[in-house]
């Protein structure tokens, strides 16, 4: 990765910790508006509605940010994204992605559970498709390589990890849900915040924020459904 001068790579890291608060501030408004909207707009009460409505936001809250932060640290979008690194995406977005896949399937083999019976439809299509593209591209394609601009992996993969846990806290809240999840040993914050770090290092071991995709969508097609 490009060595940047330390007032440089502390100028970027600050780019980065205020985008992540521009992130969390604008997305607890999203959810405010998303509860007001419910009460007065009938197709926010469809799943195309939801579906709609989210996509918007998180294309105009998430993904026009980060594009301002990866341009800002000098970064192309091409060598981002790596999709010319064929080897490396199914190498580690396909290797690391089909554990996580035996990883669920065994999980629910133990819980007598559906091995896949996904429910089609758009909260499927946001879920598997529209989430892991959007968060790949926010959290390991615009944060992490800014933070490596000063930090070691470890540290700048751990700190990405937890923003990425940070920003799911506010949809818990919004839906009653965040004592569940901070408590729920499997599929809760915990599992998250390592999920987020595995994501992480598949980006940056295969140079490629396609690969960590693939692993996203891998393991939230098997989670999901």
């Amino acid at each position: 990765m490009k060595q940047l001068h330390p007032d440089t790579s502390r100028h970027a890291v600050g780019r980065t910790l205020c985008f992540v608060g521009f992130l969390y501030l604008t997305w607890i408004t999203a959810w405010m508006l998303e509860r007001t909207l419910e009460q007065r707009v009938a197709a926010m009460g469809t799943d195309g509605g939801r579906f709609a409505y989210w996509t918007v936001m998180k294309l105009l809250l998430w993904v026009l940010p980060a594009g301002v932060l990866l341009r800002t640290s000098g970064r192309r979008l091409r060598d981002t994204m790596g999709l010319q690194r064929v080897r490396s995406i199914l190498r580690w977005g396909g290797g690391i992605g089909l554990i996580f896949v035996a990883s669920a399937l065994i999980t629910k083999a133990i819980g007598h559970q559906p091995l896949f019976s996904p429910h089609w439809g758009w909260p499927f299509v946001g879920g598997v498709i529209v989430a892991p593209v959007v968060e790949e591209f926010t959290f390991r394609g615009a944060v992490l390589p800014t933070l490596l601009t000063r930090y070691r992996f470890m540290a700048a993969n751990t700190l990405t990890a937890i923003f990425f846990l940070g920003i799911h806290v506010p949809g818990w809240c919004f839906q009653d849900r965040l004592s569940a999840m901070l408590t729920q040993p499997i599929g809760g914050a915990l599992s998250i915040l390592v999920i987020g770090w595995v994501l992480g290092f598949v980006a940056y071991r295969s140079k490629s924020v396609a690969a960590s995709t693939l692993t996203h969508v891998l393991n939230n097609l098997f989670s999901a459904s």
